[in-house]
């Protein structure tokens, strides 16, 4: 499971995977609240510039700088896509849907990180298995989706640009891991975030930066939370994860975050999801379970299968997955 780490890196790594549940539970309902007193672009603008200045003070205090070479560039616009692509999209939706949905629909991201590392890094089979997995989880991403627009005919928004953001975060994560720079994680995280704001300034003559008159102290404090945490704090601690554990894994994180997001929705916001909605993300985290934890299905399946001639390519298939945990 753990790539050429010793028992302290190992403890180091079951901390920063513990924290990044944290923040990432914590993201969408924290983002909602920086969002009360300021448009999107404005918000999600802000807290990248401010975060990549707080990243300069962060690299000479552990003793690292900026890596300007070819392989560090590509991961920093590796990691940029999930920054500004991901972060652009489900920022502009997220006045739409309640924060734990958008923690819910993130779900997804496991199964395309795993599909797009299959065909990038080999690191997955696309067993029988996971491709039910997937069928279920599209069903209860169709279920959600269907459920919402019941409720609310503009919560099209808010789920179309979360599923954008899911596809730009699955392809960043595959994209920092084939980039394979080799650099320290706050290296990493600061050179993306630079990158990611000069595309923020690039941005500006189309949608502009407005500071309102009264600024509501509720969203400044979620700003302030999202500078620290989910941006400088959030990135670092991921692409330290990332670094160590096969993608698929450090996106299993999404399976449970969305739990602990739908109870800081409900405490902080009153955010409650409807009964066909939370059926709907139960669906989609049954099949994301059944995606990571997919060989007893296998087993049955090949049991079940009555063209013998498969099993050794399913054995074969089974035995590359296992291998892949292992390192």
């Amino acid at each position: 499971m753990f790539q050429s780490a010793n028992t302290g890196e190992i403890m180091l790594i079951i901390v920063a995977y513990l924290f990044v549940i944290f923040i990432w539970s914590t993201t969408p309902v924290a983002i909602q609240f920086s969002l009360g007193g300021l448009d999107f672009f404005t918000a999600v603008s802000l807290r990248m510039w401010l975060s990549a200045l707080l990243s300069l003070p962060l690299l000479l205090i552990l003793g690292q700088r900026l890596v300007l070479t070819r392989p560090a560039l590509m991961s920093y616009v590796a990691g940029s896509l999930g920054v500004y692509g991901a972060m652009m999209s489900v920022y502009w939706g997220a006045a739409y849907i309640p924060s734990g949905l958008i923690s819910v629909l993130y779900g997804l991201s496991p199964m395309l990180s795993g599909a797009l590392a299959y065909w990038w890094l080999g690191e997955r089979e696309l067993t029988p298995a996971r491709i039910i997995a997937l069928l279920i989880a599209l069903c209860g991403l169709a279920l959600v989706v269907s459920a919402r627009m019941m409720l609310d005919a503009e919560s099209w928004r808010g789920i179309l640009g979360t599923v954008v953001s899911v596809l730009c975060f699955a392809a960043s994560a595959v994209w920092v891991k084939a980039a394979n720079a080799g650099l320290h994680p706050m290296v990493q995280t600061s050179g993306t975030l630079w990158v990611s704001s000069l595309a923020y300034a690039l941005s500006l003559p189309w949608f502009g930066v407005h500071i309102p008159d009264a600024w509501p102290f509720s969203s400044m404090l979620g700003l302030g939370y999202l500078v620290v945490f989910g941006s400088l704090l959030g990135f670092m601690l991921y692409f330290l994860v990332l670094k160590h554990l096969p993608t698929s894994r450090v996106t299993l994180i999404t399976l449970i975050a969305p739990v602990l997001a739908v109870l800081w929705g409900y405490l902080l916001r009153d955010e409650r999801l409807q009964w066909s909605s939370a059926g709907g993300a139960a669906l989609l985290l049954s099949g994301l379970a059944l995606y990571q934890w997919h060989q007893s299905m296998d087993r049955f399946l090949r049991w079940l299968w009555p063209f013998k001639a498969k099993t050794e390519v399913v054995n074969a298939m089974d035995i590359r997955a296992a291998q892949q945990e292992k390192h």
